[in-house]
């Protein structure tokens, strides 16, 4: 027997779910979805378990994280109980719930959260303010004389093993959660799965551009691979500045690099704020707090490292200096925060329809 939990729907709620008892079962969200499939026919059953309290029976589905919030659901909801927003709020509400000690729960309370932020980026400054360097270069830009590359380096190492650890527990936490009462496949099943899922979810996203609107579809991968580009682009030049040598002629190849990935992230990141304010389709009516900063985030991470190129092309040390701080502020607040806000949407994504294409294999060779 399914335990119910009787506040859920007004939890749910709070995370950005528009007046889901609107619903009369009618079914119009499951026919336009392009992704709803016999197996599983969302929203309309993530909608009738919300309605009944079914917490367990939400946590462990995984089509929860198949829906990319296109807004045809809710443009044919004749009830006009937003599907779409639903489904969105119960990933935010899942988000908290796999959290490791319900750190997540922060970042999604109005007050708690600006005061998350505030630290964050106060922790941050501080950071830079202490182990800067008080004789920069001010005859040519280098802002590895302005901060130290000893210490983005072992910072950058304890920042990603901090961040790594929660996200690989979260992970667990929400893998087991999934696999409740399904039956296992074997290693050649999940191994196939996973290369499915990597290029058809994760580098083409495959399933997004299934949607109506194909801008959003290019506009969501923009901001995957603009970010992904900056983060190889970063990795691959404190590689080269500590295995060969700072001077080292081959940084051309991560500056190039990071250069179309930051303009990428600029485009994708741009699109979602410019339809957030002056489009308002049905996906941003009602745009939780945490998806607008997440969106920022991203969009000024571009920003400010394509404003600290330009600042080095034309020489120009003290804007760079504060511009490549200011850079590492956001950035910093970006990624200690990703295990816990929208970002981590990334992660659970893949595993939960990786996990989804495995078991969907198992059950048609077990039947066969």
């Amino acid at each position: 027997m399914e335990r119910v939990n009787p506040d859920f729907l007004s939890k749910v709620k709070e995370m950005g779910a528009f007046d889901i008892n609107a619903c009369y079962s009618c079914g119009n969200c499951t026919a336009i979805c392009p992704l709803s499939t016999e197996e599983y026919s969302f929203p309309r059953r993530m909608i009738r378990y919300s309605m009944l309290g079914l917490e367990d029976k939400i946590l462990s589905g995984p089509e929860l994280w198949q829906c990319y919030y296109c807004g045809e659901c809710t443009d044919t909801c004749p009830r006009e109980a937003d599907p779409g927003a639903l489904m969105m709020a119960l990933r935010r509400y899942a988000i908290r719930q796999y959290s490791l000690g319900k750190i997540a729960d922060i970042f999604y309370n109005g007050t708690s959260s600006v005061i998350a932020w505030i630290f964050l980026s106060v922790a941050a400054i501080a950071g830079l303010v202490y182990f800067h360097s008080p004789t920069p270069n001010l005859q040519r830009v280098d802002p590895l004389s302005f901060i130290t590359l000893d210490f983005l380096h072992y910072a950058g190492i304890v920042l990603g093993v901090v961040i790594a650890f929660f996200a690989i527990v979260q992970l667990v936490i929400m893998a087991k959660s999934i696999s409740r009462g399904k039956t296992g496949a074997g290693a050649d099943v999940w191994l196939k799965s996973f290369w499915d899922t990597l290029i058809n979810e994760v580098f083409i996203q495959k399933n997004f551009d299934q949607c109506e609107d194909r801008t959003r579809y290019i506009a969501h991968l923009a901001l995957f691979w603009g970010f992904s580009g900056l983060f190889v682009a970063t990795i691959m030049a404190f590689g080269i500045d500590f295995l060969i040598s700072v001077e080292s002629s081959l940084k051309i190849i991560p500056h190039i690099l990071g250069i179309i990935s930051g303009l990428v992230l600029l485009y994708g990141a741009g699109y979602y704020l410019y339809r957030r304010y002056f489009i308002k389709d049905s996906y941003s009516k009602y745009s939780h707090q945490s998806d607008w900063v997440f969106v920022w985030l991203m969009f000024l991470a571009g920003l400010t490292g394509f404003l600290l190129d330009v600042f080095m092309w034309v020489n120009l040390p003290w804007p760079a200096y504060i511009t490549f701080a200011v850079h590492l502020v956001i950035v910093f607040d970006l990624l200690v925060s990703a295990p816990f806000t929208k970002f981590a949407h990334a992660i659970y994504r893949p595993l939960a329809i990786w996990m989804l294409s495995a078991y969907q294999v198992h059950g048609k060779e077990a039947q066969a």
